[in-house]
C-alpha cells in the first residue's frame, strides 16, 4: 500500500467521522477512556444514530431509556455536544444531570477531546475561548459553548439551542412523589425556558427507568418525544433504524451487549438486585415490575391487526376527564373489533389526550364515523352528561352512559381474567402500544389511569350485554336492520 492510498484512507475515515456520530465515537473512545477497548455492538451504532438525527435537526424531541454502564452519557452527554459545537461552534449546549460532581465528570471528559489533538484535526474550526474557558461554563471562540448544571441549578441568563438530560434524578429519591414533581417543575419552569426556539430548538432526555411515574414517564406523556427504549433483553420483536437505511432487528430474549453482559451476568445482576429495580434499569419497564395483577406474558400481542373487514363489530369506550388543562386527567376513547373468525376482541386504536369540550365533542363523532362504531359507551361523568345528552338529539341507541358508582380496583379486578383468557387481543406496531401497556401492567400505581376505566368500562359492558344488543345475521355475523333507531334497553343502561 503506498502513501497516497494510506493518505486518501485517513481523509476518507475523517469525512466520516466528522458526518457520522458512531465513527466520531469510534476515533474518541481512546481518548476519553484509554486503556479501555470499545465492545462495537449495533446498539451503539441505534443510539448514535438517533442521537444524529437531533444534532442534524432532523429530531426535536429524544426520549433515550437505557440500563446504566452502556455508554450513555459518553454518547449523550460528551460525544453529542463535541459534534454539534464541531459542526456549527456558535451552537449553544446545555447539559444537565442530578449531581455537581457527575457534571463536571462529563464537562472534564468533553473538554479532553475536544482539546485532543485528532479532534482539532476533524473540526478545525472548533476552539475553545482561551479566557473563558471554566469547567462549568467552555465558550468557544465563535460565541457558542457547552454549560453543565446539576438538578436545580440555575442557568438565568443563558439560552440554548440544544439541552441533554443525563440522569436527572437520583435513584434513591424516586418513589417520593414530591421528588418526582420537583423534578417536572425543574424542567417546565426552569430548563425548557432556555430554548432560544421553542420551534426548532432540541431536548434530549437519556435516563434509566426508576419507577412508573419518573421524569421519563413524565416526558413520554407530551407526545412529542420519539423514544428509543433499549432493554437489556428485549421482549418483543422491533426494528430499530440504524445508519444507511439498515435496521437492528431485535427478537423476544435477544440481549442488547452479550459480549458485555451475557445471560448468567444479567441473571446474578437480577438475584442480586431484584426483580424489582431488574425491571425498571435494565428492562426500562417498571410498570410491569409494580404489578399486582397482569404482568406482560398475560397479554395476548400480535404484530399487527388483522384484515379490517374481519371486524363485523365495532364498540368505543370513552373516559372524559372532569376538566381540560396541562395536570388534568386525558379524556380516553379506545375501539374495540370483534373477529367474525377468532371470537375474540382486537383494540383496534387509542386516543389519548387532554381536550376541552368542543374539541371531545367532535372528536367523538369522527372517531364513531371513522370506525364505523356501533356502540359508543361514555362514563356518566360531569363532561360525559353534557356530551350524552347532545348526541341522543343525533342518533338514539348509539351512544350509552356508563354510571360507575364502584372504586376504580373493584371495577378493574373482575376483568383480569378476561385479559388473560385471551379475549383481548392487542398489536404492538401502533405507536400507542407502550403507553397502553405501561399504564395497564402499572394499575393502580400510576399517575394517570384513563386508559383502564376505559377498558374496564368496555369489559364490564360486554360482560353484562354478551354482545346480544346487536342485531346481527346469525349465519354471518354481520349486523341488520335499522338498530340505531332503537332506544337503549334498561340494562344496557348499566352501573357499576
Amino acid at each position: 500500500m503506498n502513501d497516497k492510498t494510506v493518505k486518501r484512507r485517513a481523509e476518507l475515515a475523517s469525512a466520516g467521522a466528522r458526518e457520522n456520530l458512531y465513527l466520531l465515537l469510534v476515533r474518541a473512545f481512546p481518548i476519553l477512556c484509554p486503556g479501555e477497548k470499545l465492545a462495537r455492538a449495533p446498539y451503539l451504532e441505534a443510539m448514535c444514530y438517533a442521537l444524529q438525527r437531533v444534532a442534524t435537526g432532523d429530531c426535536q424531541r429524544l426520549m433515550i431509556s437505557i440500563a446504566p454502564r452502556h455508554l450513555k452519557s459518553i454518547c449523550g452527554s460528551v460525544l453529542l455536544p463535541a459534534f454539534v459545537l464541531g459542526r456549527d461552534p456558535s451552537q449553544k449546549v446545555v447539559v444537565v444531570s442530578y449531581g455537581s460532581d457527575l457534571a463536571r465528570e462529563h464537562a472534564d471528559l468533553f473538554r479532553r477531546l475536544v482539546t485532543s489533538e485528532p479532534y482539532q484535526r476533524l473540526f478545525p474550526k472548533m476552539r475553545l475561548h482561551a479566557k473563558h474557558n471554566r469547567i462549568e461554563h467552555m465558550k468557544t471562540t465563535a460565541g457558542g459553548g457547552r454549560r453543565s448544571v446539576s438538578h436545580g441549578g440555575s442557568i438565568t441568563g443563558f439560552g440554548a439551542n440544544l439541552i441533554i438530560i443525563d440522569d436527572l434524578g437520583k435513584p434513591s429519591e424516586m418513589r417520593h412523589e414530591s421528588y418526582r414533581q420537583e423534578l417536572r417543575d425543574y424542567f417546565d419552569h426552569t430548563l425548557f425556558s432556555r430554548l432560544n426556539d421553542k420551534r426548532r430548538d432540541r431536548i434530549v432526555s437519556i435516563q434509566q427507568r426508576l419507577h412508573p411515574d419518573d421524569f421519563s414517564a413524565y416526558l413520554l406523556e407530551k407526545e412529542r418525544f420519539e423514544h428509543l427504549c433499549l432493554p437489556s433483553i428485549a421482549e418483543l420483536p422491533e426494528e430499530i433504524p440504524l445508519y444507511s437505511g439498515k435496521v437492528l432487528i431485535r427478537r423476544p430474549g435477544d440481549l442488547l451487549n452479550p459480549e458485555r453482559e451475557p445471560q448468567d451476568v444479567l441473571d446474578q445482576i437480577r438475584a442480586d438486585i431484584g426483580r424489582s429495580a431488574f425491571q425498571a434499569q435494565y428492562q426500562q419497564n417498571p410498570s410491569e415490575s409494580e404489578s399486582e395483577f397482569l404482568a406482560m406474558e398475560d397479554l395476548h400481542l400480535v404484530d399487527a391487526l388483522p384484515d379490517n373487514e374481519k371486524f363485523v363489530r365495532r364498540v368505543q369506550s370513552w373516559d372524559t376527564a372532569a376538566k381540560d388543562g396541562p395536570r388534568c386527567d386525558y379524556s380516553v376513547g379506545l375501539t374495540f373489533g370483534w373477529h367474525c373468525e377468532e371470537d375474540r376482541w382486537y383494540l383496534l386504536d387509542v386516543i389519548r389526550r387532554r381536550m376541552d369540550y368542543t374539541e371531545l365533542k367532535a372528536t367523538i363523532r369522527r372517531e364513531r364515523k371513522r370506525w364505523y362504531v356501533d356502540r359508543v359507551l361514555i362514563e356518566a361523568s360531569a363532561m360525559g352528561n353534557a356530551l350524552l345528552q347532545e348526541f341522543r338529539r343525533e342518533t338514539n341507541g348509539v351512544y350509552l352512559p356508563v354510571n360507575v358508582v364502584t372504586s376504580k380496583l373493584d371495577r378493574f379486578i373482575p376483568h383480569t381474567d378476561w385479559i388473560k383468557s385471551g379475549k383481548l387481543v392487542i398489536p404492538t406496531d401502533k405507536p400507542w402500544f407502550d403507553s397502553f401497556r405501561r399504564e395497564l401492567l402499572a394499575f393502580p400505581d400510576v399517575g394517570h389511569d384513563d386508559q383502564v376505566d376505559a377498558l374496564t368500562q368496555f369489559a364490564e359492558y360486554m360482560r353484562r350485554s354478551q354482545g346480544a344488543y346487536l342485531d346481527t345475521d346469525p349465519a354471518t355475523g354481520r349486523r341488520i336492520g335499522n338498530y340505531h333507531a332503537e332506544r337503549p334497553r334498561r340494562e344496557d343502561r348499566m352501573r357499576f
